[in-house]
């Protein structure tokens, strides 16, 4: 039996290491980037969230609107994530998603601190895997409920997302916002143990919690290329399962086919002899570990970037006179947070009078954006629309 090509081996999970955290810092600096660049104003973390166009799916399909904050942007992503499901699976959780990401680096200072990767016991474990997809159901029915609640009161026009408060990721990128504990406690606790959980347990919140990992757990199995085992040249020294991030007994199973896949391929990079474990798709055509990186890498990159050139990905928020020349008129439900009194009275023609009025606001805090003076006043961007629409 050959052994494997340890430089290879090693070369690819270096990059996809690497991928991963350049992924990271890149996510991390657009959460900043909302929360403290002023002009030009990119939008919120809601918008670069492929799981909002799940949540917004209904309401677009039965009645032609998006959830608050969602905008196409979640739906374009959502689809870049899908094509790379059909061929590689659960690929986007194991080479793009920057929450299992930050999961994957915890459990390595987990290791280095208790010498060895832990596993939940069996009889915990595989019940506790059905817990993302009733998570998953909760929101889907939580939210159409919302949803038809809201256009059957004729209140469509601010349908807010129901998990957004519970949300580890929304919490993770307002950290440095002075909304974190006033608008997303709970997400941030879940975030806590999230991390506090990946220490000791590799991918905690993806094998338990996670919503868009039961929506891809879902559609696994029809993705064209999967980790395949021989079993002729197998050693059945369990180093695969000893490298899998989500417990897998790669060891054995032929052909991996397991919803819990994540398609990261570190099994594939610890099997010691070569042709042993490999990724394969259709017609024995088999693909590297580092060409499963690239690929669903250029895919995302493809797909941003001819929607971004097309103008349909959108990265910044749009001034509130654009909003009313794409809308055609002008409604309430337009303004934003980071919009400033004197936008709103320019374009609505409400006299700045009867907003000082209201507000009880200097003449500097008119030009400021709303969300930065409204927890001095003690209203929200909520009661400027009312007022607006009043």
């Amino acid at each position: 039996m050959e052994k494997s090509d340890k430089k290879a081996q090693n070369l690819f999970r270096v990059i996809r290491w690497l991928v991963l955290f350049l992924l990271f810092v890149f996510v991390t600096s657009v959460g900043l980037m909302h929360q403290y660049l002023k002009t030009p104003k990119l939008l919120s973390t809601d918008a670069f969230c492929p799981f909002g166009g799940i949540e917004s799916f209904f309401s677009t399909v039965a009645y032609g609107i998006m959830l608050k904050r969602i905008m196409l942007s979640s739906f374009i992503l959502l689809i870049a994530i899908l094509v790379a499901a059909v061929i590689f699976r659960r690929a986007f959780c194991g080479q793009i998603c920057t929450l299992g990401a930050i999961q994957e680096f915890f459990a390595k200072i987990g290791q280095r601190i208790f010498k060895k990767r832990l596993s939940v016991p069996g009889a915990v474990d595989k019940p506790f895997r059905y817990l993302k997809y009733l998570v998953l159901l909760v929101i889907i029915v939580w939210q159409s409920t919302v949803i038809y609640q809201a256009v059957k009161a004729g209140a469509a026009g601010e349908i807010p997302l129901v998990i957004r408060p519970y949300d580890p990721w929304v919490a993770y990128m307002h950290l440095a916002s002075i909304d974190l504990f006033a608008e997303f406690t709970i997400g941030f606790i879940i975030l806590i143990i999230t991390l506090i959980g990946s220490l000791l347990y590799d991918r905690f919140f993806c094998k338990y919690l996670c919503p868009m990992g039961a929506t891809l757990g879902l559609v696994n199995r029809i993705g064209l290329f999967k980790v395949t085992r021989n079993e002729e040249t197998c050693t059945h020294c369990k180093a695969c399962n000893k490298a899998c991030p989500v417990n897998i007994d790669v060891m054995a199973v032929d052909v991996v086919n397991s919803s819990e896949c994540i398609n990261c391929n570190e099994c594939v990079n610890k099997c010691p002899v070569r042709n042993t474990l490999y990724v394969e798709g259709p017609k024995k055509i088999k693909a590297s570990p580092l060409a499963v990186t690239l690929i669903t890498l250029l895919i995302f990159a493809l797909v941003l970037g001819i929607t971004t050139v097309s103008g349909q990905f959108q990265w910044f928020q749009q001034s509130l006179q654009k909003e009313v020349e794409r809308m055609g008129t002008f409604d309430a439900s337009l303004i934003k947070g980071s919009q400033t009194f004197k936008e709103v009275s320019d374009i609505s023609k409400v006299p700045k009078e009867a907003i000082f009025e209201k507000f009880k606001i200097t003449e500097e805090e008119f030009n400021s954006p709303i969300k930065d003076i409204k927890g001095k006043y003690g209203f929200g961007t909520e009661q400027v629309r009312e007022f607006i629409k009043e």
